[in-house]
């Protein structure tokens, strides 16, 4: 009896490992016949994941591109082809790309390898706007870790550039890096410069931007953290003028201010300069 159970339970593994393929090449014909192309477009897909985790930039570049061709109107071959120039250091492509992969699809940069690179991406370009939409979408979808917590300190720095409308959410992104890493100098200077920003806006003291301030200056190398934020000039001048002001040098705080008079915090920067003179 066991024999035959055996041997029954045997051929009906079989049967359901030989109908599995049929049912995939199955599928796999009427997606065809419904999306004519879509199998060799997710080949493309795939070669260009694979060349990309190889970092064979101009491989993953070529096949995201004739996944482009092949089906343009979907999204992902943009967010593939884009990570692949920005892979290559070419910014101005990548950054076109992922905005024609958002135009078709809003949702096309939340998985969150993908999006996470691309908000990097779209930062050091300039599009801190685009960033922020990425990474708000994209957080909420990541595990705990330090790779999120660079990220919540990133997402700070981009919302921070945004201007006055975005300080708070700036505020708690700052906290949230610091949560699992309380000296995290890329956040630490950020929240200085928020919660600066944020006193003056309401005529508020506190110290803990001074705090906060302090420390990241007393560990040195300033000049190349502030060049590791892709953040516009003006806004590493403004974190130049926090450490500065914090650590006690007026002077040289006022001409860090001074130096952050553009953008949508050109008024603030302008106020803090004319209070240290």
């Amino acid at each position: 009896m066991r024999s035959r159970l055996a041997f029954a339970l045997a051929l009906l593994a079989l049967s359901l490992v030989a109908a599995a393929p049929r049912h995939a090449r199955a599928s796999d014909f009427w997606d065809e016949v419904r999306t004519p192309g879509l199998r060799d477009w997710r080949e493309d897909v795939e070669r260009a994941r694979t060349a990309l985790r190889a970092r064979r930039t101009v491989q993953a570049r070529q096949a995201a591109d004739a996944a482009v061709r092949r089906l343009p109107e979907r999204a992902l071959g943009y967010v593939l082809r884009g990570l692949a120039a920005g892979q290559g250091g070419d910014l101005a492509p990548a950054i076109a790309d992922f905005e024609a992969a958002l135009e078709r699809d809003p949702a096309s940069l939340d998985e969150p390898l993908d999006g996470a690179r691309a908000a990097e991406l779209l930062a050091r370009g300039g599009r801190h706007d685009l960033a922020a939409r990425v990474l708000g979408r994209v957080l909420g979808r990541m595990r705990e870790g330090g790779g999120r917590r660079s990220l919540y300190a990133l997402y700070g720095d981009v919302l921070l550039t945004l201007g006055p409308a975005r300080l708070s959410d700036a505020v708690r992104a700052y906290r949230e890096a610091l949560r699992t890493a309380a000296h995290d100098p890329r956040a630490g200077i950020g929240l200085a410069l928020a919660l600066r920003r944020q006193a003056a806006a309401t005529d508020g003291a506190g110290d803990e931007w001074r705090v906060l301030a302090r420390r990241v200056a007393a560990r040195g190398r300033l000049d190349a953290l502030l060049n590791s934020i892709d953040v516009p000039e003006s806004e590493r001048a403004a974190r130049r003028a926090v450490a500065l002001e914090a650590s006690g040098d007026r002077a040289a705080a006022r001409n860090a201010w001074l130096q952050a008079e553009h953008g949508p915090w050109a008024a603030q920067a302008h106020a803090a300069a004319e209070a240290l003179e």
